[in-house]
């Protein structure tokens, strides 16, 4: 468990960010805005559960709304807080928090942030056949925040996900990858199932036109 500060409008979560934490208030106000509803939470409450059980983004954009105390906990340490706090029923929390985020699709290997990722980290993995995320990948992950226009936190957060899907981690300082034939299967089954999925007249459009359709949907 890690406890954080936040100052009046520091931003918690952006909509749409992926987070591994779960997250109870210790002290002070959060404010939760999606462009349509606002509603606020205080000491003691709790959010982040789409992530952190669902791997599922922020339908809220959160923000401190004064100096704010927040504990952050990841999924076994959230399991464990909430099995020994008898005021909270973990197994209804569960069940009525997955269904109310049922609308937003699960973080999977072909999510646009994903793919986003691991076309960044491409160019420079050296080994080709390994299917294990294991070999170090020549960048550094301030160069691939930049590169892939992600800061460095989110792009902390995306590698934990990243690393239950098996392709690449961030570990002990270094970005690790699978091997590069497995990043490029991947992509491929990307651009078959997302990106030429719907689209039309595509038959001879080689190479150079599937990547800058590919860089099109998904921001590279």
């Amino acid at each position: 468990m890690t406890d954080k500060d936040f100052l009046p409008g520091d931003i918690i979560l952006m909509q749409g960010d992926l987070s591994p934490y779960f997250f109870l208030i210790k002290r002070g106000r959060v404010k939760f805005d999606n462009g349509k509803e606002t509603f606020f939470l205080s000491e003691e409450d709790f959010f982040g559960e789409e992530g952190c059980f669902f791997g599922k983004p922020a339908l809220f954009t959160s923000a401190a709304c004064e100096e704010t105390l927040l504990q952050l906990m990841k999924k076994d340490e959230a399991e464990q807080f909430l099995k020994e706090n008898g005021n909270l029923s973990f197994s209804l929390f569960i069940k009525n928090a997955a269904k109310s985020h049922e609308p937003e699709k699960p973080f999977t290997a072909i999510s646009p942030q994903h793919i986003r990722l691991v076309a960044g980290i491409l160019p420079y993995v050296v080994e080709e056949n390994s299917e294990k995320p294991e070999n170090a990948v020549e960048i550094d992950l301030d160069t691939l925040a930049s590169q892939i226009e992600f800061d460095k936190d989110k792009l902390l957060n995306l590698f934990d996900f990243s690393k239950e899907l098996g392709y690449t981690a961030f570990s002990d300082g270094q970005i690790i990858s699978c091997g590069k034939n497995k990043l490029k299967s991947l992509l491929k089954d990307y651009n078959r199932k997302e990106v030429f999925g719907g689209i039309s007249g595509t038959k001879g459009l080689g190479t150079f036109s599937c990547f800058e359709i590919l860089n099109d949907r998904t921001n590279i």
